[in-house]
């Protein structure tokens, strides 16, 4: 069968580009291919071009929007995800134009779609005694409750991502005082966390415990399920949720959230350490954003917060100088006439 040109650059990309060049995340990479195994799908489903079939000419910017607009509808995608896709079909075309300059004009016109505008919803987090209370509903004294409260306190002391946390391994892991972790973040970007005693003392029982302290075991994973695999995502979920669920019984009065995803730990990382006075450009060193612009979406979260990043900036004006407008009557008048 002989390749499109579609099919070779789109080859090309996943394979050689993204790795290659541009050191693309393995998560990346997955996400930007099915990105474009939907887009095919909805090439042969909608528009009746078989994969197989489907070249650049075929590929109009109205096939793009058309397929944007597909997700959503018939997807049920968030427009967070639908910008993504889009993200990853430009990426595609910034290089292809590279490869093939006769489409040039084509390509501009794709990179030029506009993302979707979303509404910013309001970062949520859990206080410090709900996170307590969340903790507590684990028993140490037995090898799952042990492995899974040492999971939760390092999710939280570290404000790791929980692709971090799934690909720790116990190597990086120091129990030497000061204690630390490190972790990998995205691109490849390490960053290495201090843990508090007690946190480290729980690392240590639960290390013992599972033979993750010696030599021959540096390259296992630090947490793994019952068949000795590292854990994914959902299953990390899966095990917040059980404690949250275990909470909400055990302490009614309390407010949780509906479920417990592991960035909520993250984001009530943030906030308590804003909450304690910690300097914003260590709380981005400890999360791992490049700018601290990034980490400055917490202060939205907490008004008090908010306010008083405001009132440390803020400076006392003297309102001596400031005119009485009521009195000034000439410009009173001219204001009343401007608009007639």
């Amino acid at each position: 069968m002989r390749q499109t040109d579609f099919a070779r650059i789109l080859t090309r990309f996943l394979s050689q580009y993204l790795p290659g060049q541009r050191g693309a995340a393995t998560n990346t990479i997955t996400s930007y291919r099915d990105t474009f195994k939907q887009l095919l799908i909805f090439c042969d489903t909608k528009l009746n071009i078989k994969p197989e079939h489907l070249t650049f000419e075929k590929l109009k910017v109205e096939t793009v929007i058309d397929f944007l607009d597909w997700l959503e509808e018939t997807r049920g995608v968030s427009v967070n995800t639908r910008n993504q896709r889009l993200a990853a079909i430009k990426s595609f075309f910034r290089y292809s134009q590279s490869e093939y300059p006769d489409i040039l004009f084509k390509c501009q016109r794709i990179m030029g779609i506009a993302f979707k505008k979303r509404n910013k919803k309001t970062l949520c987090y859990l206080d410090q005694e709900s996170i307590k209370y969340i903790l507590e509903e684990t028993d140490a004294t037995k090898k799952r409750g042990l492995r899974d409260l040492t999971l939760m306190a390092i999710l939280y002391d570290t404000g790791a991502r929980v692709k971090e946390l799934i690909d720790l391994k116990a190597a990086d892991v120091r129990l030497d005082i000061p204690a630390t972790i490190m972790l990998k973040g995205k691109g490849g970007k390490q960053r290495c966390v201090p843990i508090m005693g007690k946190t480290r003392s729980i690392l240590e029982k639960y290390m013992m415990e599972n033979e993750l302290l010696g030599n021959e075991a540096k390259s296992n994973p630090l947490f793994f399920n019952s068949r000795n695999h590292p854990f994914t995502r959902p299953g990390i979920t899966y095990i917040l949720n059980k404690y949250l669920r275990k909470a909400k019984r055990s302490y009614t009065g309390t407010s949780f959230p509906e479920s417990l995803h592991p960035h909520l730990f993250r984001h009530s990382k943030a906030v308590h350490l804003l909450e304690a006075g910690v300097n914003l450009v260590y709380i981005r060193d400890l999360l791992g954003h490049v700018n601290v612009t990034t980490t400055e979406i917490y202060l939205r979260i907490n008004m008090e917060l908010k306010r008083k990043a405001l009132e440390s900036v803020y400076m006392e004006l003297s309102d001596q100088d400031i005119p009485v407008w009521q009195e000034d009557t000439d410009l009173l008048s001219w204001l009343d006439g401007f608009c007639r």
